[in-house]
């Protein structure tokens, strides 16, 4: 039995030196050069919940990641165009979004998107806070969708997350 676990182990120590470690991950301490267009856009909401950013109670908004990526590179691009987070009451599917009316828009142009650059594991990325103000949503339940507008190109969006709201 010991034969087979130093084995075992010889084998993962082999294979894992031809695998990049998290410690080896080349993500330039610059951001690379804005692209035109985009593959995927992938969304994610941190902490995963709305936030209360003031003194009045109920939640004020949410603070999303956004990163985008090329299938050609490695790592998530930084962008040119301009980027729309819009957010509906309910459960939207992708189906439905096309003719349903947003509850808020939120939209971002390349310069200022450049204010919210930040780098992480997956590579250089946008931190957003996307405030809906006096106006919440009363839905028990909202979808958020991100679009990616790139200068003389075809509008690019992701998958849509759905989050449920506290009750009022």
């Amino acid at each position: 039995m010991t034969r087979w676990i130093a084995t075992a182990l010889l084998a993962c120590l082999v294979w894992a030196g031809g695998c990049q470690g998290m410690g080896d991950v080349n993500v330039s301490r610059r951001p690379p050069r804005p692209v035109d267009e985009v593959d995927e856009i992938i969304m994610s909401l941190s902490p995963p919940t709305a936030l209360n950013w003031d003194s009045m109670p109920g939640p004020d908004g949410f603070e999303t990641q956004v990163h985008f990526f090329q299938l050609a590179e490695p790592f998530s691009v930084t962008v040119k165009g301009s980027v729309e987070f819009a957010l509906y009451e309910g459960r939207a599917t992708p189906q439905t979004l096309a003719d349903a009316e947003p509850f808020h828009v939120w939209r971002f142009e390349g310069d200022e998107l450049g204010k919210h650059l930040g780098r992480s594991i997956v590579g250089w990325g946008y931190g957003l806070r996307l405030d809906w103000g006096r106006k919440a949503p009363t839905a028990s339940s909202v979808t958020l969708l991100a679009r990616y507008h790139p200068p003389g190109g075809q509008v690019k969006s992701s998958q849509p997350i759905h989050l449920a709201m506290r009750p009022k």
